[in-house]
């Protein structure tokens, strides 16, 4: 394992982690207090899911990065792969989730 890489592939995933929660904060704070109804737990929920792309992100690049062989394209690759896979996942659980809580909202909200 080649340190330099692997210090270079956790800062690029948390890079490209930071920019897709800014990316999707404002959204996420106004649909998740629109469900929630109170500020506290609006952003007990937006630090959940801070903490969910992150280390879900993190988990894949240490448990399936490669750091020694391939040169630096290779290494940024893997790790650009990982991250957004686990960035993927984290978005469509939080996404899954509140549209189960906007659906069920909806008919009530019609009555």
């Amino acid at each position: 394992m080649q340190l330099e890489f692997f210090i270079a592939c956790l800062i690029v995933s948390l890079g490209v982690v930071t920019v897709g929660m800014l990316y999707l904060r404002h959204a996420t704070r106004k649909v998740i207090l629109e469900l929630c109804h109170t500020d506290a737990a609006a952003e007990f929920w937006l630090r959940s899911t801070d903490i969910l792309a992150y280390s879900g992100a993190l988990i894949l690049v240490l448990m399936f990065g490669e750091f020694s062989e391939g040169g630096w394209v290779e290494a940024i690759r893997v790790t650009l792969l990982l991250t957004l896979l686990g960035m993927f996942f984290a978005v469509l659980f939080v996404a899954k989730n509140v549209w189960k809580a906007v659906a069920v909202a909806a008919p009530a909200r019609e009555k």
